[in-house]
């Protein structure tokens, strides 16, 4: 069954099975949330006539290190950046979380992520908001949401009564896309077929993908092949 309803946020499916909270949250606020499949962005902010909806990409600080180091971060800026340019969003990311934990805990010059930002910025056209934690980060779409206009003013989107779950394959795949972006976790999956066998692969075999070197077949096998420890939260650091 499909209800007609006013929406002022659309949530992504993959985020919001990751991070339902933020349903949750903005529910809580007065926002109307629909949970639909993004084919780039996390969240779409609706607005009424005569104002701009905004394509927003979220990252925490450990995302955008881990995208950076792994260069995915220019495949998702131009996906994100083309999806929003053909419906006519304003695309934006939300960076969340202390930039300085990757100086401080990962070693890395603080002036060669701040070289990113301006990137994004200057060369993608594409507005970088840093928030302090995903606490700041809900209160901000709250407030931008309802900025855009009332919701019966926004454009009515058809949503199911019950939000359908992502199936089995769509699973897989995104958590494929976590490991390499979008378009090498496709090749990685028609390659090796499943999780288990990429997991269970070497460097060399890694390395016979089309697009994967030496360096991030590596990286693959180590995210495979590394014990996890628990970090420190940098997040509400200053």
């Amino acid at each position: 069954m499909y209800l007609l309803t006013p929406v002022d946020i659309i949530i992504d499916s993959r985020e919001d099975a990751k991070h339902p909270e933020f349903r949750r949250e903005l529910t809580s606020k007065g926002i109307r949330i629909s949970v639909q499949y993004l084919p780039a962005g996390d969240f779409l902010l609706l607005a009424s006539p005569g104002k701009q909806s905004l394509l927003v990409e979220r990252k925490t600080v450990t995302d955008l290190g881990n995208s950076i180091r792994d260069n995915r971060i220019w495949e998702q800026a131009k996906l994100l950046k083309e999806a929003a340019v053909k419906d006519g969003h304003q695309p934006l990311i939300i960076v969340e979380g202390w930039l300085g934990a990757l100086e401080k805990y990962r070693g890395w010059r603080i002036q060669s992520v701040l070289r990113v930002i301006d990137s994004l910025i200057l060369d993608f056209q594409i507005p970088v908001l840093n928030t302090p934690n995903k606490k700041a980060t809900i209160e901000w779409l709250a407030a931008k949401a309802k900025s855009l206009g009332k919701p019966e003013e926004k454009k009515v989107y058809r949503m199911r009564v019950e939000k359908k779950p992502l199936t089995l394959n769509q699973r897989i795949l995104y958590v494929a896309e976590g490991l390499v972006g979008p378009k090498l976790a496709r090749k990685l999956l028609e390659r090796f077929k499943t999780l288990k066998a990429i997991a269970n692969a070497d460097v060399k075999e890694l390395m016979t993908v089309e697009g994967i070197g030496e360096k991030r077949a590596k990286e693959i096998y180590q995210l495979f092949n590394t014990e996890w420890k628990p970090e420190e939260d940098t997040t509400n650091k200053s």
